[in-house]
């Protein structure tokens, strides 16, 4: 049980990896109301696929016309959040049934984990029944990246033993990048739940490349156009300060082959979102590229916190 658990809750990151995906999917695709009600869909368990359960669908929800590929792509995301919940009381029951696992780290993780799930369950049916408030919207997608990192710090804690060994010189350096990086990650959210995205048609500036353009706080489209550049500003300070952060650790310093690899893992992943980034506006945020670019800052996020972990911790040997 001790041994398959740090897997389990590797399985569990993949899966939330994927229902953080299909979150994006689905609100691209302006799926986010393909399910009028919840947790069902028009008051099913799945979405209703005869020519009679369509007619009493239409009857009953006349103003909620039915949209099959937008209530099944509702649907799908909620069958894997429910498959991601499944795990995740797995993963919780397992560290309290098994005394090697209920070290203080997975206790406090899993109770984390419990409060984080909760509140996402909550979160999901507000997102529903209040039609997609952007505040609401903003946090279950906040949630959702909590609830990954969550899992992925389960999974570096029970890999293997580690000895506190913080890394006075780097820790607060790399915990400045998670912050950045988080609240860049806030930003972004903010910006895709206010259909703010293609706000700034143009590349670097916004419209016709202007760098002030007017603006007039009572437009929306202004209010919109201000959370945009504001999401560029801030991916250009988290770029800046990543990016001089890695690059002199790497040149400067005699760093372990591992934290050297992250560094270059974190550059990669960065040049990567960069790219993304211009694409969207370029290309009109097309599907793939923009599911590609929530995935892809999920992942520098996570980089960065493993990168935190090993610089906080080091791994203890049998020989140590």
């Amino acid at each position: 049980c001790v041994k398959i658990f740090p897997k389990i809750a590797f399985i569990s990151c993949v899966i939330a990896l994927i229902v953080i995906g299909l979150g994006a999917f689905t609100r691209l695709i302006d799926a986010g109301l393909g399910c009028p009600d919840w947790p069902g869909c028009y008051g099913h368990l799945a979405v209703p696929h005869t020519y009679l359960a369509q007619k009493l669908v239409a009857l009953e929800y006349p103003t909620t016309p039915l949209v099959i590929y937008k209530a099944w792509a509702e649907m799908v995301h909620r069958y894997a959040v429910a498959g991601l919940s499944l795990f995740i009381f797995s993963i919780i029951i397992m560290i309290i049934s098994v005394k090697k696992l209920r070290t203080r780290a997975n206790i406090i993780f899993s109770l984390l984990l419990l409060a984080l799930l909760g509140y996402q369950i909550i979160l999901g049916q507000w997102t529903v029944t209040l039609k997609l408030q952007p505040i609401i919207v903003t946090q279950h997608l906040i949630g959702g990246y909590l609830i990954l990192t969550t899992l992925w710090l389960i999974f570096l804690v029970n890999r293997a033993k580690f000895g506190w060994n913080p890394d006075k010189k780097l820790l607060p350096w790399a915990l400045g990048g998670l912050i950045l990086v988080f609240l860049q990650i806030i930003l972004g959210a903010w910006t895709s739940t206010h259909y703010a995205s293609l706000s700034c048609p143009d590349f670097p500036f916004c419209v016709n490349n202007q760098t002030m353009p007017v603006w007039h706080i009572k437009d929306l489209l202004t209010v919109k156009t201000i959370m945009h550049m504001a999401h560029r500003v801030g991916a250009m300070v988290v770029t800046i300060y990543l990016f001089c952060f890695a690059m002199i650790a790497i040149v400067r310093l005699r760093l372990k082959p591992s934290v050297n690899k992250l560094f270059i893992l974190i550059l990669f992943l960065l040049i990567m979102q960069i790219g993304l980034g211009m694409s969207n506006v370029l290309f009109k945020l097309p599907l793939a590229i923009a599911i590609s670019h929530t995935v892809t800052a999920v992942l520098l996020f996570l980089a960065l916190a493993t990168l935190n972990f090993n610089l906080l911790f080091k791994k203890v040997t049998h020989g140590s």
